[in-house]
């Protein structure tokens, strides 16, 4: 019971903690077990996001079937990969609900697998809680009542963007989105909220690589040919990379900002590389969490994992699964309705803070982290420093305008 009452603490922060501790209290070994459906980029150019998000549900599902379980039944997790395409990830995610009856998906690395997915999980009633995809669209635009965002979607990400360039002054922008669901969602999102803030802002050129390019030099000098005060670059994983590397060349940052998508996995593999004074942006780097879950999280995934840090996306995927396995706590089944209906105003002490999801797009309030690079005394390879950390519940659309998309998407 201690442990049980140790373990329900840390994850939930709820009035009726006395009653959701009943559901993890019961034996767990007379009970089929909670199936969750893993669906990601095992391979593929989501697969050095997506290691680490394995590993930490792992040390997640180890914690809660230790402590005895939800409802008294143990967590199982079924891994399959999408290998980033977008008609694998819903093959996968079909067999996962018809061949092993799992009662909820996660995961889903590409927006573009994400919405994939979205409708299969909506044609069979599953919950389905996005650990690592970006995009909106399944729960503002598509979503059925059962598809949860469990970090900040592109609406969120193009609206902190915008704030924090609106502070930097910055009047000539060149934007190098990534071509597809992410890249241009999160450009058009933030050229729309940066003109509200900056009135007097030009977007000189738009750019856009091919997903999964890597020979960036055209992009590059055509950037640099507009003289522009800052570059965005919707990019991530081998993209960032690529832009960094070949950018010295061009003499990039020496001739204007650089603001670009730097989740962890770019500062493991650049190393010092990376220069000092790239402005870049992540959901959830281990360095910046600034709480004692995070830290206490970031040396068990070590001592788990020889050592090695966890990425943005391992952060993301441990917060999910103690979501998914605090609302049915909570809920004192499956059942995806009853679900639903516990997660709202339930708030959940996670490793990036306390996050609630809102019923209107089952979205959670989560924040978003934009620093400049820097190689400090404190780590083997740089990492953001002067981290400014803007909250979910400032960036979050408004139920207006939520309304207002998806009657949009409606008509089209």
């Amino acid at each position: 019971m201690n442990s049980n009452r140790r373990w329900l603490r840390r994850t939930l922060l709820v009035a009726t903690s006395a009653a959701a501790m009943a559901f993890f209290t019961a034996p767990a070994q007379a009970l089929d077990p909670i199936k969750i459906g893993y669906v990601g980029g095992i391979s593929g150019p989501c697969a050095g996001l997506t290691h680490s998000a394995v590993k930490a549900m792992k040390i997640a599902q180890k914690e809660i079937n230790d402590a005895g379980g939800v409802l008294g039944r143990q967590i199982e997790i079924i891994w399959r990969d999408s290998k980033t395409k977008p008609d694998e990830g819903a093959k996968q995610a079909r067999d996962l609900i018809l061949s092993e009856k799992v009662d909820v998906l996660t995961g889903v690395c590409s927006s573009s697998v994400f919405m994939a997915i979205n409708p299969v999980a909506k044609e069979n009633g599953v919950p389905l809680f996005s650990a690592i995809s970006g995009t909106h669209k399944a729960t503002v635009d598509f979503g059925h009542p059962f598809v949860y965002q469990t970090q900040p979607h592109t609406l969120m990400e193009g609206k902190a963007l915008a704030e924090y360039v609106s502070r930097q002054g910055w009047k000539n922008i060149v934007t190098m989105g990534l071509d597809y669901e992410w890249g241009r969602t999160t450009v058009k999102v933030f050229i729309a909220e940066l003109k509200k803030l900056q009135p007097d802002v030009k977007i000189s050129k738009q750019l856009w690589p091919r997903f999964g390019e890597t020979n960036l030099t055209s992009y590059i000098t055509a950037a640099l040919a507009e003289k522009p005060d800052a570059i965005l670059g919707v990019m991530f994983g081998s993209g960032t990379n690529s832009m960094i590397k070949q950018g010295k060349a061009y003499g990039l940052l020496q001739r204007t900002k650089l603001l670009t998508f730097l989740s962890t996995e770019s500062f493991f593999s650049l190393g010092t590389d990376i220069p000092n004074g790239v402005h870049g942006w992540a959901r959830a780097p281990f360095y910046a969490l600034g709480t004692a879950k995070g830290k206490e999280f970031v040396a068990k995934y070590k001592t788990a994992n020889k050592d090695e840090y966890p990425n943005d996306w391992g952060v993301l995927a441990y917060d999910a699964m103690y979501i998914i396995a605090g609302g049915i706590a909570k809920a004192g089944t499956t059942d995806p309705a009853k679900l639903r209906a516990a997660l709202v105003g339930l708030s959940f002490d996670t490793l990036r803070g306390p996050l609630k999801m809102r019923k209107t797009d089952n979205t959670f309030d989560a924040p978003s982290y934009i620093g400049v690079t820097k190689k400090t005394d404190a780590y083997s390879f740089p990492t953001m420093t002067d981290v400014i950390i803007i909250p979910g519940s400032k960036t979050l659309p408004s139920e207006s305008m939520v309304d207002k998309i998806r009657k949009e998407a409606k008509k089209g």
